[in-house]
């Protein structure tokens, strides 16, 4: 009974700061005052190894900054998609024989069709200056006694996703004048099909690598642990509770985590920052406004989340499992 009593009251001792504030107040300003006091000493602990702490904080921003990067460059590709989407166009091939008289009056009627936001018409002629323009064949169309090509109406519909495009299209093909209908962003359903591939890949890459990150912070906490197993058996015997002996360790596992999630952020960027040199050169050779861009604030705010609560999640769960194991005898 004795040492029953003594055991309570030294657990009383280590959770005298909290339970002794009366006010909710009082009571906010000592948990905080313990959290940032244990934040200060994890700190101060973990850099007074420095370099297994660097190579802890390099191996998680390595493993951060991997599917970090492609995520961003997988953003990247999807924003001239969406742009190209926004013109996508359908040509209507007329009939041969049909005039460009005959094309003007079908442009017209389809310019008050409600699934089109307009019509335009390429005449005979204008279609064979541009193949001569950029066919670079211009001196063999010329030697031509006649035209060859028919009028064609691009159409632009109003809605593009592929279920009102293969109405459009079925609708299109009906119509007496026409000849054969093409849809000119075809290609761009391929390319959104391999990104979208490409997206999932990097998702599953990034929950492999997350799972990484819990083991790597985990495994130098079991580390610190062992090497602390005698001041941790000592506090346990005085009273300690779980949560005073967990917390100095939870939070070395959230700095390793934050400082490896900043390092991978700069990683990150400076790789976009190697390809968005050239990316924008082949982007001003199609004539297209589209320039590489950096990680956004959202995706460093995932980034960081995610990293401070894989590095927490690590360190609890080794610390939960290193108490129950240990024998403060």
């Amino acid at each position: 009974m004795a040492l029953k009593g003594k055991s309570t009251f030294r657990r009383g001792l280590f959770r005298q700061p909290i339970q002794s504030a009366e006010k909710l107040s009082d009571r906010v300003k000592a948990h905080w005052n313990l959290q940032s006091d244990s934040l200060r000493e994890s700190f101060r602990r973990m850099w007074q190894t420095p370099i297994a702490s660097t190579l802890t904080i390099l191996v998680v921003a390595i493993a951060l900054a991997l599917p970090a990067s492609f995520n961003a460059l997988i953003q990247n590709a999807r924003q001239p998609i969406e742009a190209l989407e926004s013109t996508s166009q359908i040509s209507l091939f007329l009939k041969p024989e049909l005039s460009n008289e005959a094309g003007r009056k079908l442009a017209l009627k389809l310019n008050k069709h409600p699934a089109l936001a307009g019509a335009t018409l390429i005449t005979k002629e204008d279609g064979l200056k541009e193949l001569a323009a950029y066919s670079g064949f211009g001196d063999a169309l010329a030697a031509l006694n006649s035209n060859p090509l028919p009028a064609v109406v691009i159409v632009h519909p109003v809605e593009t996703d592929a279920d009102a495009v293969t109405r459009l299209l079925a609708e299109l093909k009906t119509l007496p004048e026409a000849d054969r209908v093409q849809f000119d962003s075809e290609w761009l359903e391929k390319l959104r099909a391999l990104l979208a591939i490409a997206g999932r890949c990097a998702a599953a890459f990034s929950v492999l690598l997350g799972f990484g990150v819990l083991f790597i912070v985990g495994n130098t906490i079991r580390l610190e642990l062992q090497n602390r197993r005698e001041e941790i058996a000592v506090a346990k015997m005085l009273g300690a509770t779980h949560r005073f002996i967990r917390r100095p360790f939870v939070h070395a596992g959230l700095w390793y985590a934050l400082l490896g999630a900043i390092l991978a952020w700069l990683l990150a960027n400076l790789l976009i920052l190697g390809v968005r040199s050239p990316a924008n050169q082949l982007a001003e050779l199609y004539g297209s406004p589209f320039r590489l861009s950096y990680l956004g604030l959202a995706d460093t705010a995932i980034l960081l989340a995610s990293a401070v609560l894989l590095g927490i999640i690590g360190a609890w769960v080794v610390v939960a499992h290193f108490l129950r194991e240990i024998d403060p005898d």
